[in-house]
């Protein structure tokens, strides 16, 4: 069985002593640590603050790849992230896709540098309104994950979590039927299965984000294909993410 996982986005929010309050809170969640694993990824300027408080893991909402250090204004390195005991980075997440154009080839360079130096990658995939509603969803998705697939060291596969967030439900408060994330979920798996042994393919955690609140995690953390959750909004109140965390 794999252990569920639940990330925390915290996005672009909170100010540095409204960080520091709520990853006090979550440390305080330790309890939960022998049946789910917790990755929070604050602002990255709060990176080295919260890396001191010795509480649950931390990860970075984004990373440069591949080079460890360089002329690279206002990028942080892999390399400076595990200084910091950072092991845990978000590649691939719709909002990088679009707005700031991280094109597939940077996306794989990144998440297998990571994963080459010991680091978790949360790989995020994910379609369109337009996409879902023309019926291409499931072949879109693959497309986003077969270059990093073809290319991933086999002995990776434990450090990598992959993480479906349909756009059109990030932040909106729409969200696929039970029956669409499942068929996802598994679609994933299947791809997967194609690419390693059983035992490997199987060490991959799948995980479901977009609109996942206290409200409805529960009915999607039982689906079989789904090991947990990478959280946005719903991350930044702490009393709706431990319901969250409670419904695994």
């Amino acid at each position: 069985m794999r252990k569920p996982i639940i990330g925390a986005n915290w996005k672009m929010n909170l100010s540095c002593d409204e960080a520091g309050q709520l990853y006090t809170k979550m440390s305080a969640l330790s309890e939960l640590e022998s049946t789910v694993d917790l990755v929070v990824f604050p602002p990255q300027p709060y990176l080295a603050l919260l890396s001191k408080m010795n509480g649950v893991a931390i990860g970075a909402q984004n990373a440069y790849a591949p080079d460890m250090f360089g002329a690279f204004t206002g990028e942080t390195s892999l390399m400076q992230l595990k200084d910091l005991h950072v092991n845990s980075v978000l590649v691939g997440h719709s909002e990088r896709r679009l707005h700031f154009g991280e094109d597939t080839d940077f996306l794989v360079a990144k998440a297998n540098t990571a994963l080459s130096l010991g680091i978790q990658v949360f790989f995020c995939c994910g379609e369109s309104d337009e996409i879902r509603s023309n019926g291409t969803a499931i072949t879109f998705v693959e497309n986003q994950l077969e270059p990093l697939l073809h290319q991933l060291n086999q002995a990776h596969c434990p450090l990598l979590v992959i993480a479906y967030e349909p756009i059109w439900a990030i932040g909106t408060g729409k969200v696929p039927s039970l029956e669409e994330i499942e068929e996802m979920h598994a679609a994933i798996r299947a791809l997967c299965s194609r690419y390693f042994d059983q035992a490997s393919s199987d060490a991959i955690r799948i995980v479901y984000g977009g609109s996942c609140n206290a409200t409805n995690a529960k009915s999607i953390f039982q689906l079989p294909n789904v090991d947990g959750g990478l959280v946005g909004g719903a991350s930044l109140q702490f009393d709706s993410f431990k319901e969250i965390i409670d419904s695994i």
